[in-house]
């Protein structure tokens, strides 16, 4: 093999790996964008709801295992309780930041309407 031949192969790997990398970012961009479209409050409720539901049908095993061992000690309530208000004031500041639709952003008031406005308040200031 040739250092022409060595070359072009390497060249042709460089392409290849670049167009793997844009498709992965492409990838990732639109995972991310359907699960911000498709994690709606609600849903998350729903399939909390359900998923609560069906974990109570199963039978409880004859002791504790080591999850329920690490995870129902009072360690663990200590960090839920601290973590779980920063959680749920993320989810709420994020829930708020959430951009309008396009159709309210259009609306615009007309000029007459605020010089009616100070025409109605000089006449109660008169009055």
């Amino acid at each position: 093999m040739s250092l022409a031949d060595k070359i072009a192969a390497a060249q042709a790997a460089e392409v290849e790996c670049q167009r793997r990398r844009e498709t992965i970012a492409e990838a990732r961009a639109h995972l991310t964008a359907e699960m911000k479209r498709t994690a709606t409050p609600g849903r998350i409720v729903l399939s909390g709801l359900a998923l609560g539901f069906a974990v109570g049908f199963r039978e409880p095993k004859a002791g504790p295992s080591l999850a329920g061992k690490v995870l129902g000690g009072p360690l663990f309530s200590m960090v839920l309780e601290a973590v779980l208000p920063g959680i749920v004031a993320g989810i709420t500041a994020a829930a708020g930041l959430q951009e309008p639709n396009e159709d309210t952003e259009d609306t615009e008031e007309p000029a007459d309407e605020s010089e009616a406005g100070d025409d109605g308040e000089a006449a109660r200031g008169a009055a």
